[in-house]
């Protein structure tokens, strides 16, 4: 599928994590309706885990295609084209992604294709054009899932698919053709952008699986100054390869992901620029009105430009599912989190109960 520059520019809205269920949230709905307002995209990517909940679905595609409908609705309505790809909890609903992705190519405006031959659903490259010839490609790549501890890495297979699509797109037009790519789970290089601290540093984030006992702030020197991390990096157990592919050319000039809600940041590493984009749903953990989206812009002339959009920048301060909201602010993001946060508050009741003895006593 090709797309066309307007005027040297080309806009893309990146939507990650939804993560609705049966029931929608009007909150995820308006940042979304908001967000295309303002910024009136020429392409969005749902950037995985548009759903999730095998108690919510339990396998029904009329309730899973009529969520899809509704959550793409904001972009369908105004006519806009778009594409997704698969993230860890989207098949969790028991409806798989490739049944998934047939429902989307139902839905008016989906350009999303699916390569045959290579490992996961929804793999497929975007040409954005000026004058007839590509000038940016938009590589929508799927991160698979989660394994029985921790998450997947992209496969071999996927990599020499990029590297031969890129190759040949080099013999074509005598020059790689700069390019974007957009996939759930991050990279490992994305930590990075981290500076490791001592335990207790303020604003500090605990790792976990391969970061276990390390703690993290975000480097300062090498991220966006509004940027912010509220959630150690969850990226994949083994490091495929697949970012030292995507620097050998020079082609790729930025990689943007989800998957980790609380997190929205980007910075160089190795001249890429990669980014976390917030998760926009609300009836998931996330970073209260900071939820959020990303713009990402593409001149024709190969370069980029990218900042995201918050809640409480585009919509206001006021949500409507009020008790849902304060339910999800306190939720943990992890097991680490949820047992260090389970301690704090048995030992909050323990003094609460300690107090009602005393008081009790003395009177």
């Amino acid at each position: 599928m090709a797309l066309n520059f307007k005027d040297s520019k080309f806009k893309i809205l990146q939507i990650a994590d939804t993560q609705e269920g049966k029931r929608i949230s009007p909150d995820t709905m308006a940042l979304i309706e908001a967000a295309i307002e303002k910024e009136s995209p020429d392409l969005v990517v749902y950037s995985g885990d548009q759903i999730w909940g095998k108690t919510s679905f339990k396998g029904n595609k009329k309730e899973v295609e009529r969520v899809l409908r509704a959550i793409t609705a904001p972009v369908t309505n105004r006519k806009i084209p778009f594409s997704i790809c698969f993230g860890n909890h989207d098949r969790q609903v028991g409806v798989s992604n490739e049944e998934q992705f047939e429902i989307y190519k139902k839905i008016e405006g989906f350009i999303g294709e699916s390569v045959n031959g290579i490992d996961g659903v929804g793999n497929h490259v975007i040409e954005i054009k000026e004058n007839d010839e590509p000038k940016f490609l938009l590589y929508l790549i799927d991160s698979h899932t989660g394994l029985s501890v921790g998450y997947d890495n992209v496969h071999q297979n996927q990599i020499d698919w990029y590297r031969n699509t890129r190759d040949e797109y080099e013999q074509k037009y005598g020059h790689v053709i700069p390019s974007i790519v957009i996939q759930h789970i991050p990279v490992p290089e994305i930590v990075e952008l981290l500076l490791e601290v001592k335990k207790g540093t303020e604003g500090a984030q605990q790792g976990f699986r391969n970061h276990k006992g390390k703690w993290y702030i975000l480097n300062k020197d090498k991220v966006n100054e509004e940027g912010f991390m509220l959630e150690s990096p969850a990226d994949p157990m083994e490091n495929s390869g697949e970012f030292a592919a995507m620097t050998e050319k020079g082609d790729v000039k930025g990689m943007y992901f989800g998957h980790d809600h609380n997190n929205s940041f980007h910075g160089l590493v190795k001249g890429v620029d990669l980014g976390y984009t917030q998760g926009a749903g609300f009836h998931v953990y996330g970073p209260d009105l900071n939820r959020g989206v990303r713009v990402i812009n593409l001149d024709s002339n190969g370069t980029i430009d990218t900042y995201d959009l918050r809640y409480k920048d585009i919509v206001g301060t006021k949500v409507k599912e009020k008790i849902r909201y304060a339910l999800f602010k306190i939720m943990p993001t992890n097991v680490y989190d949820a047992i260090h946060r389970g301690i704090k508050i048995v030992i909050v009741l323990a003094v609460i109960i300690a107090l009602i003895l005393l008081l009790t006593n003395l009177l």
